[in-house]
C-alpha cells in the first residue's frame, strides 16, 4: 500500500516502540516513510509496517467514546 505525505497511519509494533498513530512527514525512495508520533518524534517505517488510520482527532474521540461505554457498563 502506498501512502502520501500528511496521510494518517497506524504503525505496527516495532522493537521497543509499540503501535501508534502518526502522520507521514516524508516519503523516501523505495517503500519507506518518516512518520511523526504524538510526542513529535520521527520514526522510519516500511510500508509493510503501516496501515491507514483516521486522523488523530477521530482516534481520540473514538477512545473517549470507548471510555464512556465502559463507564456505562460499570454503573
Amino acid at each position: 500500500m502506498k501512502f502520501e505525505k500528511d496521510d494518517w497511519v497506524r504503525s505496527a509494533r516495532v522493537g521497543a516502540k509499540g503501535s501508534f498513530v502518526g502522520q507521514v512527514k516524508e516519503v523516501l525512495d523505495g517503500d519507506e516513510y518518516v512518520v511523526r508520533d504524538d510526542d513529535c518524534k520521527r520514526w522510519l517505517r516500511k510500508g509493510s509496517e503501516l496501515t491507514r488510520a483516521n486522523p488523530k482527532a477521530d482516534n481520540d474521540n473514538e477512545r473517549a467514546d470507548q471510555r464512556a461505554r465502559m463507564q456505562h457498563w460499570r454503573l
